[in-house]
């Protein structure tokens, strides 16, 4: 997904263990959850992928530990959904979480659109 441009970028912020969250840090390249929309009432959850980014805006280097509170860029997997459900729901502001199955790992907010809605149409 790197060699493309990034569909968007959120703000992350890892539960905690006492919340529910990982036991260990995720790690750059090595994790992929999925994505639900809190607005959305079903449990559909979607292949949207982060690539976690340091304070200066870059990409962490593969296996770096991602900080507890970060920011992401998230490229959406399916080109096809992309262009007919995601453009749809995602917006500034939208809230949603990061999962590994159903299990809930991390709050998340979109905070910019960088390539989502340039081929929606």
């Amino acid at each position: 997904m790197p060699n493309r441009v990034p569909d968007f970028e959120a703000e992350v912020r890892f539960l905690t263990r006492e919340e529910g969250g990982r036991n260990s840090p995720a790690r750059q390249g090595l994790y992929r959850p999925d994505i639900h929309v809190d607005d959305d009432p079903s449990e559909q959850l979607w292949m949207i992928w982060p690539r976690f980014l340091d304070e200066s805006g870059d990409e962490l280097p593969e296996g770096a530990v991602v900080p507890q509170i970060c920011r992401a860029n998230f490229y959406i997997a399916n080109p096809e959904l992309r262009r007919t459900i995601h453009h749809q729901w995602l917006r500034k502001g939208a809230r949603f979480h990061l999962s590994e199955g159903r299990h809930r790992t991390a709050a998340c907010s979109v905070t910019k659109f960088l390539s989502l809605h340039e081929d929606a149409g």
